[in-house]
């Protein structure tokens, strides 16, 4: 499994070269495939096929950033992608995926309808962008998936996750000390 040299400059992941990359990718599928079969792994996770895929964003890295907006907000992940693309803020990946129904955990990200998730090289300037669409998210009932999330605000989660204080109130009864914590929980204010 071939990987990326060990010293990738930061900013290599630029507008211009994820533009390149997008326009080989899409030039190198055939007009009409019919007789070809892909491996479900390699059809959904094409970065798998790289070793240390993640090297390609250089030293400073890259931070995720996605959400789900129910059904009828489809609005907010067009605004997202306009906003994204007008920015001058590259995302090297970039997924939008249907979901089905709601899981009624306490945190659980899932909601019906969309989740876009973007892969953003760590540039300083993306922050009050993302905040903005953070907003966006939440003043649809949508959410932002927590276990990816480095940066949202901690006063988001009780809107974006209705059943928060009851997951607090769990939380408390099972570790009624506070031993069992993260820098996430910390971050946001989830003890």
């Amino acid at each position: 499994m071939p990987s990326p040299p060990d010293l990738i400059p930061s900013g290599l992941l630029n507008r211009l070269s994820v533009m390149a990359f997008n326009e080989l990718w899409f030039r190198k599928a055939p007009a009409r495939r019919r007789d070809a079969l892909q491996s479900i792994e390699t059809f959904f996770h094409p970065l798998d096929m790289i070793a240390e895929w993640n090297r390609i964003y250089g030293r400073r890295g890259f931070l995720q950033w996605q959400c789900v907006v129910p059904d009828g907000a489809e609005e907010v992940v067009r605004v997202a992608v306009e906003r994204f693309s007008g920015s001058g803020i590259s995302s090297f990946l970039a997924v939008l995926k249907r979901m089905g129904d709601a899981n009624p955990g306490h945190l659980s990200f899932p909601l019906k309808g969309w989740t876009l998730a973007l892969d953003i090289p760590v540039t300083p300037g993306p922050e009050p962008l993302l905040d903005e669409l953070d907003e966006r998210v939440v003043g649809v009932g949508g959410r932002i998936y927590l276990a990816k999330d480095s940066r949202v605000r901690p006063e988001l989660i009780p809107e974006m996750y209705p059943r928060f204080d009851e997951w607090r109130e769990v939380r408390a009864k099972l570790d009624p000390h506070g031993r069992f914590h993260s820098d996430m929980a910390r971050r946001l204010s989830l003890l």
